[in-house]
């Protein structure tokens, strides 16, 4: 099982800045999943369902109707650097975590290369006194880096600088193209030694409750899938 891979694509600071810097106060939507954070903890959807520029839930594996938003029309950068990756591109996020604040340990469910869907993370604006943890191990993410990242583990952030950090963070369901990348045993990459367990109930009883909390048609088809698994497992 991979933990993390670094994957062989370098882009340019200053270029992802230029596309990130139009956006203002105003236009980040605080993340949807209060208990997990402390401080602000917001996002702007760059794609998403049906291409709702408001809609910065994460959708299920299943999921097949993504569009671009009006956001990302206005970030050429972002928009060419997107044609690397030669895989089904699911929710593009621009991610920022503000000064001071934190993300809590928790897991995201199904979310890894092993269950057919990856994440990435593209550091825009980081800083060294931001601190990532997966599974207990410090990942060190850099600005313009392309990193893979098991969120299936558990996972905290804390962003101990006075600056906001921002990742551009996309989900994408795996293909031979991924398969392929992910196969490179040049890049610097952390896999298990042994198969770690998935998630226990209560950890998915948790996710159910935080998706009924929220109420839509996304989150409520995710607390549904969730319990199916539960009642055929």
């Amino acid at each position: 099982m991979i933990n993390y891979l670094q994957l062989p694509f370098q882009f340019d600071p200053a270029f992802l800045k230029q596309d990130v810097q139009q956006f203002n106060s105003a236009g980040w939507k605080l993340h949807f999943q209060k208990l997990h954070y402390e401080g602000d903890w917001s996002a702007i959807a760059l794609r998403s369902i049906n291409g709702e520029a408001g809609n910065i839930i994460p959708a299920a594996l299943d999921e097949k109707t993504f569009g671009d938003t009006v956001f990302l029309a206005g970030c050429p950068y972002i928009r060419s650097l997107l044609g690397t990756f030669q895989c089904p591109l699911k929710n593009v996020r621009l991610m920022k975590l503000n000064a001071g604040a934190v993300i809590k340990e928790h897991r995201d469910v199904e979310l890894s290369y092993e269950h057919g869907e990856i994440r990435l993370h593209i550091p825009v604006i980081t800083h060294k006194d931001v601190e990532f943890y997966l599974d207990n191990e410090r990942v060190h993410l850099k600005e313009g880096e392309c990193w893979y990242l098991n969120f299936n583990l558990p996972h905290r952030i804390s962003n101990n600088s006075n600056i906001d950090r921002i990742h551009l963070v996309i989900d994408a369901v795996v293909n031979d193209w991924v398969h392929e990348t992910f196969s490179n045993k040049n890049l610097l990459r952390k896999e298990a030694e042994e198969p770690l367990p998935y998630q226990d109930n209560a950890t998915k009883v948790e996710m159910i409750k935080l998706f009924r909390l929220m109420n839509t048609d996304t989150s409520n088809k995710m607390a549904d899938d969730l319990e199916s698994g539960m009642k055929t497992s």
